[in-house]
């Protein structure tokens, strides 16, 4: 006998209902050296039969996100550049000023001063950023669709870099250091953009009763600061990032999204035992 369910009938609550999961993807949610997420599937399809959005919150550009988007089946905001592009669905991507293109005029009058020696993404060939990021050229062309961010190897000295970066400051922009590359950037972080859609969410009536942030670098810090729940995730070489700020941080046991998967299962289970 099939089960015909009452019109306006409600789940009952869960202690989860109201959560968001914010997460870096390049060895947090995707392993750092295959890009494969599979060891996190457990968790994100529960997160999924719970309503649970996953926001990534990441240095690549919207193009990139897009395909992961797809991939990982998510339907809500994404973050991109660091958070200086933040994409709701349906929506053009909120582009923090000063934009890319300004930043490329700022890179061409920065080359007047001979000892600011760089190269950015702007000024390769897909090649050179495939031979640089070990890319494919598809993923390649779609990391060099930039909004609002620029990439760049530096190749000048240290005293340079800190003229180059005092120099950047003024012009309200600031610099990063990621893995390998430097990015310039506007005056914004992950934990910025993080708070922004907090607040725009909750404005259309969306209730938020937990955040919770994974990441496993120090470009993700402002993120996990700012969440009810940090989480760092382990590195491939078993070290792992320090929040000594939050001592009430987590840090999982595997690395990369096997790591990830257990943080957020054990997560799950802790509060439905309360």
């Amino acid at each position: 006998m099939s089960i015909i369910p009452i019109s306006g009938h409600k789940r009952a609550q869960s202690p989860i209902d109201g959560w968001l999961v914010f997460t870096d993807l390049d060895g947090t949610l995707l392993d750092h050296h295959s890009y494969d997420f599979s060891p996190a599937l457990p968790a994100l399809r529960l997160l999924k039969e719970n309503r649970i959005p996953v926001i990534p919150v990441s240095s690549k550009t919207h193009a990139e996100l897009n395909v992961y988007k797809a991939q990982l089946e998510l339907d809500g905001p994404m973050v991109a550049e660091n958070g200086s592009v933040i994409i709701y669905p349906n929506e053009e991507p909120q582009i923090a000023p000063p934009g890319y293109l300004m930043k490329r005029d700022f890179l061409v009058e920065c080359r007047t001063d001979p000892d600011f020696d760089f190269i950015g993404f702007g000024d390769m060939s897909d090649q050179q950023v495939m031979d640089e990021t070990g890319l494919d050229r598809d993923s390649a062309q779609l990391a060099r669709q930039r909004l609002a961010t620029e990439p760049l190897l530096w190749r000048g000295d240290r005293e340079s870099l800190k003229r180059f970066q005092r120099k950047a400051e003024s012009a309200g922009m600031k610099l990063l250091q990621g893995g390998r590359f430097l990015h310039l950037l506007s005056d914004t972080d992950k934990g910025q953009a993080v708070t922004h859609i907090v607040n725009h969410l909750r404005s259309r009536g969306k209730q938020i009763n937990r955040t919770i942030a994974l990441g496993d670098s120090d470009n993700d810090r402002a993120m996990l600061l700012v969440a009810d729940t940090p989480i760092i995730v382990r590195k491939h070489d078993g070290s792992h990032m320090t929040l000594p700020e939050r001592p009430d941080t987590k840090v999982t046991e595997e690395p990369g999204p096997a790591g990830w998967n257990q943080a957020l299962l054990d997560l799950i289970q802790q509060f439905e035992e309360r």
